[in-house]
């Protein structure tokens, strides 16, 4: 409406229009005032009155859509069927429509999934029947097109001029983030509400008071409460009147106080509990959001049993310690059995020697076992007429299993010396035998097996093979002097795997002055620091270096280039190498 200062001046202006009167002077007279100078100056007034009553009509209409067009919240006017009539640009964006009128006569049926809208649509109308609406409620909108929104939302009935209910009108705010990250919270709160609950140690909370403030399950059962509220709001020393809890409450204040951390505290006491137990403590300030203590949280770890089993743990490892030593003591004995065997015919620089009627031979050896005891094992039997075999094995696997399976294999060489001197017979013996031991799973899967026989009255050599490696020997040629594998075309297939296999002879004579090297695979096979096996190539060339060597220097030149290599002083496997040298008398 107009101001009171405008009303005089608007009379004034009628005045001066139709009675040629300015009604501000006060000296003015009326004597000429007809009744139509009257009716007009009414007429003028009236139509005066009702400019200024348009014109505030518009500019509060225009005020109103300022307001529904600036809000960034969805404002929305609906009927008595819940159709809109109304919506501001806000909610038309959020509906996807270009233009607020774009929303007129419809609903939210066509914008939400059935049941969201079903239950807008049965809200509204409860407003409609009972006149009452509410404020700030939260709503979970899921839209036709399956994305959900959180908003708060106020509804309130619509009334007319009359003041009868005629629709509903309402304003919600878009809450999704809000939501989103309260829901998020409350189930990251979940999670580590049930962490707490199921920790099988003892957290606790407690204020600046020494009162509980929580407790989780695992210190209900051990304080035997029949429930965890029982607690909260009181102190530990309600709860367990003794000297242990006076002490806790006594450190617990000086926590709070300082505001330093106790962590894995080991102690052992007579707890609150009654009992003598070793609990593990960690106490830290709860602090406020000024950055004060304002409590402690606590967890209490009863680790009796895992001291318990330390100790027992310790006393087994003390007994066992000796039952090693024991045991180590023993081992190294049936080392030292098994190499004595091995060596029996050695002389004190491990060396063999025998003389037949052509030919003169020198043999020695270099055993070195990855274990205690070794699957790798020679053995030189002396057979009359000036013959020996050289029998060499690797048994599958070390130690104690496959040093027996040595000494029995040992044992059936003496079984059979009438078949000593066919190399081939020799191994199917053998193999008969330890065929029918592998049937036990206890028992290794198999034996590789070189046996050969050295004629030293005619030169002649007989080998048989049953999966091992040849040996190589020392050849000369146009090329010159090289090591290179011993002619051996016929192999089988290790002992212990295919029953009553038969096992082939190879045979040829010598000739020159020569060397033969018998050897098991753990030296081939070893890995080089590269990661790359040293291979036979190696081997024949490490001999040929040291071929004028002493046999004795020449092994053990061996050894050492292969541990060079490898990098260690200890080998991966097993090695076993027997060399013979030969000459013509």
């Amino acid at each position: 409406m107009a101001s009171s200062q405008e009303f005089p001046e608007l009379l004034r202006e009628i005045g001066l229009e139709t009675f040629k009167i300015d009604l501000n002077d006060e000296n003015a007279s009326l004597e000429n005032l007809t009744v139509s100078d009257l009716r007009k100056a009414l007429n003028a007034a009236c139509d005066s009155g009702q400019a200024l009553k348009m014109k505030e009509g518009m500019e509060s209409s225009l005020l109103f859509w300022q307001l529904m067009e600036s809000l960034p919240d969805h404002v929305f006017f609906k009927d008595s069927k819940s159709r809109f009539i109304c919506i501001n640009h806000s909610l038309a964006h959020f509906f996807g429509l270009e233009h607020p009128d774009d929303a007129i006569g419809r609903s939210d049926f066509d914008f939400f999934q059935a049941e969201y809208a079903r239950a807008k649509f049965d809200t509204e109308q409860e407003i409609i029947s009972s006149d009452e609406g509410w404020c700030f409620r939260e709503e979970r909108d899921l839209q036709s097109d399956g994305s959900e929104k959180w908003v708060l939302t106020t509804k309130l009935p619509l009334h007319d001029l009359n003041g009868d209910v005629c629709g509903t009108f309402g304003i919600s705010s878009d809450i999704s983030q809000r939501k989103k990250a309260e829901l998020e919270l409350d189930q990251q709160r979940h999670l580590l509400e049930t962490i707490v609950e199921i920790l099988p140690c003892r957290i606790f909370v407690r204020d600046s008071g020494d009162r509980f403030v929580m407790i989780n399950e695992e210190y209900r059962r051990a304080f035997d409460l029949e429930t965890k509220e029982e607690v909260i709001g009181r102190k530990l020393t309600e709860i367990r009147d003794n000297e242990q809890a006076h002490r806790i409450e006594a450190m617990d204040a000086e926590i709070i106080k300082t505001g330093i951390a106790v962590l894995d505290e080991l102690e052992f006491n007579k707890s609150l509990l009654g009992k003598e137990r070793w609990v593990l403590n960690s106490k830290v300030p709860l602090m406020g959001r000024d950055g004060k203590p304002e409590g402690i949280v606590g967890m209490t770890h009863d680790i009796t049993e895992q001291k318990n089993a330390e100790e027992s743990a310790r006393a087994a490892g003390k007994a066992l310690a000796v039952k090693n030593k024991q045991f180590e003591a023993e081992l190294f004995v049936a080392r030292q059995l098994q190499e004595q065997l091995m060596s029996m015919g050695f002389n004190d620089q491990s060396t063999y020697n025998r003389i037949g009627k052509a030919w003169e031979l020198e043999a020695s050896y270099l055993y070195s076992p990855s274990h205690h005891l070794a699957g790798d094992f020679f053995y030189l039997i002396p057979i009359p007429d000036n013959k020996l075999g050289i029998l060499i094995c690797d048994v599958m696997g070390h130690g104690i299993k496959a040093a027996l399976v040595t000494m029995l294999i040992r044992g059936l060489m003496l079984e059979a010396p009438v078949l000593l001197t066919d190399p081939g017979k020799v191994l199917k013996h053998l193999n008969d035998k330890l065929v029918v031991l592998a049937e036990d799973p206890e028992f290794p899967r198999f034996v590789t097996a070189l046996y050969t026989v050295i004629d030293l009255n005619s030169g002649n050599v007989i080998l048989a093979n049953a999966g091992h490696p040849a040996p190589i020997w020392r050849v000369e040629d146009q090329s010159g002097t090289h090591f290179e594998l011993c002619p051996t075309e016929n192999m089988g297939p290790a002992l212990g795997l295919i029953p009553e296999d038969t096992f082939t002879n190879n045979d040829f004579t010598l000739t020159q002055k020569t060397e033969l090297l018998f050897f098991t695979d753990g030296i081939i096979e070893q890995k080089t620091k590269n990661g790359e096996e040293w291979g036979v190539e190696n081997l024949e060339e490490t001999v040929l270096d040291h071929e004028s060597d002493e046999l004795p220097v020449q092994l053990k030149a061996i050894s050492q280039e292969l541990k060079d290599l490898a990098g260690a002083e200890e080998l991966s496997d097993d090695v076993c190498v027997i060399a013979v040298r030969l000459f013509p008398r």
